[in-house]
């Protein structure tokens, strides 16, 4: 029995090919890849024959009827998978196939390579810890607020095709204008570029981007600060009471708090005016 093979080939620049990956790519025999012109353009400019190569199409479209013929293929002899760059796993289709491999007692391997994720993660100057990768967006505007207005902690990567990058962080940019940015372009190819700034900034700056080529893009979420509640309301306005003003007060609970001091000055009032 074969074994499945998930090769992560380069995202951009060739020199990133692995010798492991360059290996298999010369000696193997079965492989099933996202886009069958890309990956024989790919053996071509490596200088690998295509003779002998049996090459089928794995795609979002064709996992119905795919799944049970690459099994069926993977138990005769070593299956190798790819997409058209990066991981074959990562917004790509190839989980459905792993998936019924591990049903079938079939094993299944990784030959590691360049993961555009970590790579814009690495290169976004964004705390790396903890993060979220999110793959493409919805098309649809609502569900992306609601995936933004949701966001939790930590630093969030999504893909983001070219033709909508510039509408989804316009709508990022007005829910969640705080949050740190980072938008990376063409990783590891010549116009590779990265640009960082407050969402707030977008649209501001977006005449910085080149709307052309493969975008990721990455927010940072600060952890939410503590709750003024009640109970701090109803204290603060007893410290105020002995003697301190609303704007001594309002300072102090808002470098306890970690929320502006105007902020915390209007609850003040606001319970104030209540009472």
């Amino acid at each position: 029995m074969g074994k499945i093979i998930l090769l992560n080939t380069p995202i951009g620049n060739l020199g990133d090919m692995t010798p492991r990956v360059s290996e298999a790519l010369k000696t193997g025999v079965q492989f099933a890849v996202e886009d069958t012109r890309v990956f024989k353009d790919l053996l071509n400019h490596i200088g690998v024959s295509l003779q002998g190569k049996r090459i089928v199409s794995l795609h979002d479209q064709s996992e119905g009827t795919q799944i049970g013929k690459l099994i069926e293929m993977a138990r005769h002899d070593d299956l190798y998978v790819a997409s058209e760059a990066g991981s074959p796993i990562v917004s790509d289709p190839a989980y459905p196939l792993v998936i019924a491999a591990y049903e079938q007692g079939i094993k299944v391997e990784s030959y590691s390579g360049v993961s555009s994720p970590i790579m814009a993660l690495e290169l976004s100057g964004l705390p790396p810890i903890p993060f979220q990768f999110h793959g493409f967006l919805p098309r649809e505007s609502g569900k992306r607020a609601k995936i933004f207005q949701n966001a939790g902690y930590g630093t969030h990567i999504f893909f983001e095709a070219p033709t909508r990058v510039e509408e989804t962080l316009d709508e990022l940019s007005e829910i969640l204008p705080e949050a740190e940015l980072a938008v990376v372009r063409e990783l590891s190819k010549k116009f590779e570029q990265v640009i960082k700034l407050k969402a707030g900034e977008w649209k501001e700056r977006k005449k910085e981007v080149n709307f052309k080529g493969e975008f990721i893009f990455l927010f940072h979420k600060k952890e939410e600060s503590a709750a003024f509640s009640s109970e701090i309301r109803d204290l603060a306005q007893e410290i105020v009471a002995t003697g301190a003003t609303p704007k001594q007060t309002a300072k102090l609970l808002g470098l306890i708090l970690d929320r502006p001091t105007k902020d915390i000055y209007s609850e003040i009032s606001r319970g104030k005016r209540q009472d």
